[in-house]
């Protein structure tokens, strides 16, 4: 069977992927039950140590947690100021850039989530800021868009809000949030809310290596707002 293998620890990825899709996963269940579904949905005999090892694999990178024998699928989280720097170097690429409609050559991105002074209320201060100059053959203009990062805890309707607060200084305001596959109604409402007030949305993964350190993965442009 295909095998994730990090760093030597190696996991089959059909447990894993059979367990991550498990609704009861999701709200809880206990550990005798999991290794009996994954043994019927399977059809094979899988012993507790096989199913433990998933287990193991998945609860090391913050996607589970075993507790007094409960099982229950999970999804990590850094706080928001962790996730800046890896952000920045995902919105200057190339693709990211061309992407969010941005001339190479032609912009300045910025981390601006500090200095200067914030306004109280809605009316906060972006965490990044594109400027970028649009130029056709008879005119030329500014673009400002301005991107607003949250982690998981703070990715709420509030979050789609506080962004629409950017509007007022940008032309093209974005919320930046991790997506989730296990609260998929929060994921529908910040999808709706965007899209109804003209927000732009950025889905990204927070990936746990086993180790105490993690990554951003797959950064996507979900939905783009209208000038």
């Amino acid at each position: 069977m295909p095998s994730y293998c990090v760093s030597g620890d190696c996991v089959n990825t059909i447990l894993v992927d059979e367990i991550r899709s498990w609704p009861a996963a999701n709200t809880g269940c206990d550990f005798p039950a999991l290794v009996s579904y994954l043994t019927r949905r399977l059809n094979t005999p899988l012993t507790d140590p096989d199913v433990q090892t998933a287990v193991n694999w998945l609860t090391s990178r913050g996607l589970a947690k075993l507790d007094a024998g409960c099982f229950k699928l999970s999804e990590p989280d850094r706080p928001e100021l962790s996730l800046y720097e890896l952000l920045y170097s995902r919105f200057k690429s190339k693709t990211f850039l061309r992407n969010l409609d941005v001339e190479l050559g032609t912009y300045v991105l910025q981390d601006t989530s500090t200095g200067g002074t914030a306004a109280p209320g809605l009316l906060t201060r972006p965490d990044f800021t594109v400027a970028t100059i649009r130029a056709s053959m008879f005119e030329r203009g500014l673009d400002v868009m301005t991107i607003e990062v949250k982690n998981r805890a703070g990715s709420t309707l509030k979050a789609v809000y506080e962004t629409l607060g950017h509007g007022r200084v940008a032309h093209y305001p974005y919320l930046a949030c991790p997506r989730s596959r296990l609260d998929i109604s929060k994921m529908d409402e910040i999808r709706e809310a965007c899209r109804i007030q003209n927000i732009g949305l950025i889905l990204f993964d927070i990936e746990e290596d086993g180790a105490g350190d993690f990554d951003i993965k797959a950064v996507k442009i979900e939905h783009k707002p209208q000038r």
